[in-house]
């Protein structure tokens, strides 16, 4: 096992079941609503914990009773938090519209200002896995030390960062070239970059070093309502098995696996 500096958000998922697809102009019902923590710190570093690792996450949190709550939990599941920052103020809730098929549509405040994710002091490990867009020079300076950092790919502006491998979802560039997405991977995770991981769901992984691209078939497939998660759960396993010394391949199949299995084992607890 290895020790995985985490850098993320650590969500309040308010989550609201449709009983239909979202439709413009419908009127549409809901049949469940619940608050749940998630976003990349919480279910990857939370993966990583189940694995055995040492996570040690850089988050920022509200001193609030959400905050307070939220620390509490990551604690539970086995998470260092250390280097989480408590900050003044009032959680704010993350709305997710999830649709009967799976298909989810999140709401952020377009008002709301995240604050940039920095350590006080140097934080080491054997990886890194950083879902964030702002990051201090301290968490930077880190990186730069770790031997294996990925990074999931920044759907807007963003801080650049020493990484290894971009991971990111085909969903979010569904008409893009995979080489037209290397580049900009390069420019985000500089000369380290020997990967980018696209996922796509039930269909093939592809794995592109910027002149060869393999496509991994998941090895095992679920339908379930519920995929939230999915693709953070996922980072965590590859990230994982990448540390045990297995390919690229081999990683990206286990990773397919044990999401799968996470995926299954939440619908029978829901």
């Amino acid at each position: 096992m290895g020790t995985v500096v985490v850098i993320g958000h650590v969500n309040h998922d308010r989550v609201w079941s449709l009983a239909s697809q979202l439709t413009p102009g419908a009127r549409i019902t809901y049949f469940d609503r619940a608050v749940r923590l998630g976003g990349g710190g919480f279910h990857t570093g939370g993966q990583l914990a189940r694995l055995g690792n040492d996570v040690r996450l850089v988050s920022n949190l509200i001193d609030d009773g959400h905050g307070q709550a939220a620390l509490a939990t990551l604690k539970f599941i086995g998470v260092d938090v250390r280097h989480v920052t408590m900050l003044a103020g009032e959680s704010i809730l993350t709305e997710i519209l999830l649709e009967p098929n799976g298909e989810r549509t999140i709401l952020n405040s377009g008002d709301q200002v995240r604050p940039h994710f920095e350590v006080s002091e140097p934080v080491c490990g054997d990886a890194a896995y950083l879902n964030a867009l702002l990051l201090g020079d301290g968490v930077v300076a880190s990186l730069e030390k770790i031997p294996l950092v990925i990074s999931q790919f920044p759907l807007r502006s963003a801080s650049p960062r020493p990484a290894d491998i971009i991971i990111g979802s085909r969903a979010d560039f569904p008409c893009e070239d995979i080489h037209r997405l290397w580049e900009k991977a390069a420019l985000i995770a500089g000369p380290r970059l020997n990967t980018l991981v696209l996922t796509d769901g039930r269909h093939p992984i592809s794995l592109y070093d910027g002149c060869e691209l393999r496509q991994v078939t998941p090895f095992r497939q679920v339908s379930v309502p519920d995929t939230i998660g999915a693709g953070d759960c996922f980072t965590g396993a590859f990230l994982h098995s990448l540390l045990q010394g297995f390919s690229l391949v081999v990683s990206a199949e286990q990773a397919s696996q044990r999401t799968a299995e996470w995926l299954s084992e939440r619908a029978l607890t829901a």
